[in-house]
């Protein structure tokens, strides 16, 4: 293979890479948190609540505190709630109870 042959396929290699690394970037920016809609244990991150700090930690299903990442724009379809809406539901525990209610039984249809 000759110094052409090697400069044209390193060049050819970096530009593929570089077209790959974008394509993470374009998804992260189309994916949002969406509070409400995670099971027991299938939560991502955190959650608003304070009961735990991890991935996958969650004990309650369809706790308001607890999100799941999921695409932009279908978070409201699947009844689920943005971090403002999650915020001001978890400040009322009655409310709480009745909305994990309404999810399980949606989620199980």
């Amino acid at each position: 293979m000759n110094k052409r042959q090697v400069l044209h396929t390193a060049a050819a290699s970096l530009l593929a890479m570089g077209a790959l690394s974008l394509v993470p970037a374009a998804q992260a920016q189309s994916m949002d948190k969406c509070f409400g809609i995670a099971k027991a244990g299938q939560n991502d991150c955190a959650g608003i609540s304070g009961l735990h700090s991890c991935k996958g930690t969650s004990t309650t299903s369809y706790d308001p505190g607890d999100f799941a990442v999921k695409p932009t724009g279908t978070c409201k379809e699947m009844g689920g709630l943005n971090m403002e809406q999650a915020k001001a539901l978890l400040k009322n525990p009655a409310e709480v109870k009745m909305f994990e209610e309404k999810m399980a039984k949606k989620m199980s249809m």
